[in-house]
């Protein structure tokens, strides 16, 4: 079923407030690898007794709304993520509360029987000021056909041709989207076998959120000292599914403001995460 253009670029968001505590930051940085890493290091992200940090792609968490799926006339089973782009302004606290307001920006057509997108863009506030922005992008399968694009809609960076400055490769947990999922998003297609199947998948997959967040936190270990401060923008493109328990090849360069980046699924030299990057400052 294609989208309704009209429809969803007419409809009304609410504002909402999100309160969250220390264990939410906690499990968000377990969920996306901290801790297994330089234990010294990562510590402040998975314990609260110190000055505790948060690692910034939480802002993914804060932001997730799926509540505005079924008035658009979306199936929460056929939506996927399918890119995320992320500006950070403050530092969020790692207890507190969050105002999200989100407005749906525009939309993209693949083409009857393929594929629409939906663009999505949240504002974070926290202490009066906005901490973060994110822009989602959702894949929808077979709602292509509307006569798209509308409105505003997002450009990804291409990757340099030259040999990667350096890679790395992390193993995923065969639980990590059951840790993952805790967070909010429970899409039937992370956990259930059956879905899996019915929508062409050989199991379920891990969340992309997750991938992206596993790509933050790599970047803050090779790039930033594990500062979360150093990072103003975090973006990548979801290529494809990566399955819970395969190992994510990544391959950096450095370009002008940042690290550019993309990951692989090991197993099978498919691509995960691609057009990615990490703007720094300093």
């Amino acid at each position: 079923m294609p989208l309704d253009p009209t429809g969803l670029m007419a409809l009304s968001i609410p504002a909402r407030k999100l309160a969250y505590a220390d264990r939410d930051s906690l499990l968000y940085a377990l969920a996306a690898g901290m801790g297994a890493g330089d234990a010294a290091a990562e510590l402040a992200f998975v314990w609260e007794g110190g000055p505790q940090r948060v690692l910034p792609s939480m802002a993914t968490m804060l932001a997730f709304d799926d509540s505005w799926l079924e008035p658009g006339k979306i199936a929460l089973s056929r939506a996927v993520h399918g890119a995320l782009d992320l500006r950070f302004f403050h530092p969020l606290a790692p207890a507190g509360e969050v105002v999200a307001e989100t407005a749906i920006i525009g939309l993209d057509d693949k083409g009857p029987g393929r594929g629409g997108l939906v663009f999505t863009e949240t504002a974070l506030h926290q202490h009066g000021a906005m901490a973060a922005s994110v822009v989602s992008t959702m894949f929808v399968r077979g709602a292509g056909g509307f006569g798209g694009p509308v409105g505003r809609g997002v450009t990804v960076a291409p990757l340099p041709e030259a040999a990667p400055d350096t890679e790395s490769s992390l193993p995923t947990a065969a639980n990590q989207a059951l840790f993952f999922r805790l967070l909010g998003d429970r899409n039937p297609l992370h956990v259930d076998p059956v879905l899996a199947r019915q929508v062409g998948f050989d199991r379920p997959i891990l969340h992309g959120a997750c991938t992206f967040a596993i790509a933050c936190a790599e970047v803050l270990r090779r790039f930033c000292g594990h500062d979360p401060t150093r990072l103003t923008r975090f973006a990548a493109r979801f290529a494809g599914p990566l399955y819970p328990g395969e190992t994510l090849d990544f391959a950096f360069w450095r370009v002008a403001g940042g690290i550019a980046f993309r990951a692989l699924a090991a197993e099978r030299s498919a691509p995960v995460l691609d057009n990615g990057f990490a703007g720094m400052a300093g």
